[in-house]
């Protein structure tokens, strides 16, 4: 077998490991009927290689913060040959590609700006070079080749601020234009296109820039109410368990109701209300059956205080409505019977 080129940071036989483990799985994968025990080592043959890949990346993106693209890059590069076939790999490489390609285009861009400012720094010195009486031949070409040079500063700026605003680096975009607004000067009272084209860009800027203050602004309000929500939930979780636990399902309702309206996904409301609804059919179960002892004893009074009592929890419960009607209707009828009757004259 050729000898493989070493990959920094892993170990010769680490890496062989890898091509071994690389090769066992694409030999198991090819079965037409795994066993049980291949199918447990398949899943940890991608286990094994999954944690060769999250490795790689990591140390790929340590060099990049480190800026040292090239090595991210040699990174990622080496340990796709040992593993080709490697989708995590491969997008890593495509997004590193990416990320060192804007770099280098926002650092060209920031040498265009300085360099425009310093031509614009020039430019009030050319102006009085300008004024002077009778100028030499020197002095025109000079003049001639400095209009030059700050006329293409600007075109490559106002192209430099296009791909910036493109990949909405606005900051950066916004620098370029006003040194290029500078630069271009008395150009812009000519070309009414250009100036119109700049102005526009600007204006589209300063919107985007406005745009983004504002945001972190949205979400610093919208993590705080976050928070805020999060502290009611956890107190009122903390009263609902402890009114759960002592079987005081009144004082229970308007926690679990106040939880339920205010945060509706909540991981823990689901096993909340099922437990609320156990004890609650328990209760309701036993109010029903104390309350109808108490009736077939005679204690109509105790009966109905019962049912009464069980339904300020249980409004709608059927037999609970039937139990009250009925204890009602039998008190009214005892007292109308305990009535003296009238007599007539």
């Amino acid at each position: 077998m050729p000898v493989q080129p070493a990959l920094e940071g892993f170990s010769s036989g680490a890496l062989q490991q890898v091509r071994q483990q690389s090769a066992e799985l694409e030999r198991l994968q090819k079965l037409d009927a795994a066993t049980p025990p291949q199918q447990q080592h398949i899943k940890q043959l991608r286990s094994n290689l999954q944690q060769f890949e999250r490795a790689v990346i990591r140390r790929a993106n340590r060099l990049e913060q480190q800026n040292d693209w090239h090595g991210a890059a040699q990174t990622l590069t080496g340990a796709t040959r040992v593993l080709p076939d490697s989708t995590a790999l491969s997008a890593a490489q495509r997004q590193l590609a990416e990320r060192r390609h804007a770099s280098e285009e926002r650092v060209r861009m920031e040498l265009a700006i300085h360099r425009g400012e310093q031509l614009l720094n020039d430019v009030e010195a050319y102006q009085r070079l300008q004024q002077l009486q009778g100028p030499g031949l020197m002095s025109w070409l000079e003049l001639k080749n400095f209009h030059r040079k700050r006329r293409a500063s600007a075109d490559v700026l106002q192209e430099h601020a296009q791909r910036a605003m493109e990949r909405e680096d606005y900051p950066l975009a916004q620098r370029a234009l006003e040194v290029a607004q500078g630069l271009y000067g008395d150009d812009l009272q000519q070309n009414n296109e250009l100036r119109e084209a700049l102005d526009r860009d600007l204006a589209l800027i300063s919107r985007q820039l406005r745009k983004t203050a504002v945001q972190p602004k949205k979400k610093a309000q919208t993590e705080s109410a976050k928070a805020i929500r999060a502290r009611k939930d956890k107190a009122d979780i903390t009263a609902l368990h402890k009114a759960l636990a002592n079987g005081d399902l009144i004082n229970a309702r308007p926690y679990l109701d106040r939880l339920r309206q205010r945060s509706p996904q909540h991981p823990q409301l689901p096993s909340l209300q099922a437990r609320f609804q156990t004890q609650l059919n328990t209760h309701i179960k036993s109010a029903l059956k104390r309350g109808n002892d108490l009736y077939s004893q005679g204690e109509i009074e105790r009966a109905l205080g019962v049912w009464r009592e069980a339904k300020t929890l249980a409004p709608s419960n059927v037999e609970l409505l039937a139990n009250i009607a009925r204890a009602e209707k039998v008190l009214e009828n005892l007292k109308a019977l305990s009535m003296p009757a009238r007599t007539s004259h």
